[in-house]
Formats: C-alpha cells, sequence, structure tokens
C-alpha cells in the first residue's frame, strides 16, 4: 500500500489557491468553503494564513478574496529559471530516436533565426547550418514560425532592416505574399519551407508557447526535398510528432490551454 505524505492544510490552501485564481470577481469565505467541502472554521483559519502572508488579500467591502502580488513575484522568480534549451533537449533526443531524423531548436535574435540545440543525424547535419549561426526569417520553417506570432508593424521593422533577399527561386521577396503566407502559418500552426533557402532542403517547424501562450521557439525538423517528394506522408507525420513534443515543452514552460 501507497504511503501518503502529503499535509492535509497546505492541500487545503493549494485548493483555495487554485479556486482563486480561476475567479475574475474573487470569492468569499463561504463560497470557499462549500467548493473545498471544508468546514468555515478551518476556512477561515487558512485564508488568515495565506492573507498574513500576503499571497492572498482581501475585499472587506464585499468580503471577497483574491490572489495577491507574492505570488506574481513567485512566479516571476521561476520563470527566471527556466532554461529553454534544458527543458527542450530530452525532447529533441525522444524525436531523434523515434523517427530517426534530426531537430532542432531556434530563437529569433536581432531579426534572425539562430539555433540553439540539436539532436542529428550526420547525413542531414550537413544540409542545416552550424548551431550560433544565423538565417534569415522570411524563408526558413522556424523564421515563420517566429514571425507569425508577430504584428505586422513588428514585421515591417524586419523586413525595413533586413529586405527579403532572394535565396532560390522559391524564396518568397513579396511583402504582401509573405504577411499573406505568415497569416497561414499561424492559422496551421506548422511551417513547411521547401528549397525556400536551401535549393534541396525541407524544413517542417512548430511553435513553442510560453506561459503568456506567446511563441517563444519553434521546433524543426529538416530532410532532403527529394525525400518529401517520394513521399507525401513524410510531412504530415513530422509535423504531428513535432507537435506532441512542442505541446510537451509549453507545458512545461508554463503554458496551459
Amino acid at each position: 500500500m501507497a504511503l501518503n505524505y502529503t499535509v492535509p492544510a497546505i492541500d487545503r490552501a493549494i485548493r483555495v489557491l487554485e479556486l482563486l485564481s480561476t475567479s475574475a470577481q474573487g470569492m468569499s469565505l463561504a463560497q470557499l468553503a462549500v467548493q473545498t467541502k471544508v468546514p468555515k472554521s478551518t476556512m477561515f483559519r487558512i485564508l488568515y494564513t495565506l492573507q498574513q502572508n500576503f499571497i492572498i488579500v482581501e475585499d472587506r467591502d464585499r468580503r471577497l478574496f483574491t490572489l495577491g502580488m507574492k505570488l506574481l513575484d513567485w512566479g516571476n522568480a521561476a520563470l527566471a529559471k527556466i532554461d529553454l534549451k534544458t527543458i527542450a533537449h530530452p525532447h529533441l533526443v525522444t524525436l531523434a530516436h523515434e523517427t530517426r531524423e534530426s531537430f532542432y531548436l531556434g530563437l529569433l535574435d536581432h531579426d534572425e533565426v539562430i539555433l540553439v540545440d540539436h539532436v542529428d543525424t550526420p547525413e542531414i547535419w550537413k544540409m542545416v547550418t552550424r548551431l550560433g549561426l544565423r538565417s534569415p526569417f522570411h524563408c526558413t520553417a522556424i523564421g515563420l514560425i517566429l514571425a507569425s506570432d508577430m504584428k505586422s508593424e513588428q514585421v515591417d521593422v524586419m523586413i525595413e532592416r533586413h529586405g527579403l533577399k532572394k535565396y532560390t527561386p522559391k524564396t518568397i521577396t513579396n511583402e504582401a505574399k509573405l504577411k499573406k503566407r505568415l497569416e497561414e502559418v499561424k492559422k496551421l500552426g506548422y511551417a513547411v519551407a521547401d528549397g525556400e533557402y536551401k535549393p534541396d532542403l525541407c524544413a517542417v517547424a512548430v511553435p513553442i508557447l510560453d506561459h503568456s501562450r506567446r511563441v517563444a521557439a519553434s521546433l524543426m525538423t529538416a530532410i532532403p526535398s527529394d525525400r518529401m517528394n517520394r513521399d507525401r506522408n513524410l510531412v504530415p507525420n513530422l509535423v504531428a510528432v513535432l507537435k506532441r513534443e512542442a505541446a510537451l515543452i509549453s507545458k512545461r514552460l508554463g503554458f496551459s490551454v
């Protein structure tokens, strides 16, 4: 029989905080007691303790309790300790072992894509830029994912700074077409860049979301274009596994549906 080492009073306090986090207006002592099935006298002590530690606050006029700023301080401290690369790397390993493909973690830095981690196979690694080197945002799968989460004005600024250089015959160099493409990427939840940056390379990327529901990074794989053309199920299958692992990474970054 499994031993239960939990502390009931702490469990109840956590339940109170969870309830308050879902209430826009706040909740009364009586409401919390009913929801948690805790006696009012016990609930009073829980609320008093939380209030004394600035974890919750009371609106005395309405007799309602809401979450306090102490939780925001704790949340910011936790976010500051998050290491995206450390969190994501095991998921890259899982993907590589499962599919025998190469996988990459990318960010946008100074308007350009930069790869910060990878788990690769030698034949693919030769085709993809090395870690730390920069790539354009407008014709790479990671860049399209990251730019799709930006406001139109932000995209305008990046275009003004760097232009839309043509790398291959497939590269989008028209601003209107690029913005339409970004809208499609946003709607689909993934990007496929086939021969747009490197002629024989097809890259597939999905977003990684953070606690604020913004795109924090992108998870990507790259395959030779001729393989993609031979197997029409390859890209959909890769999108599925990429989305699965990206969802797990996003959850660890604080994202919730």
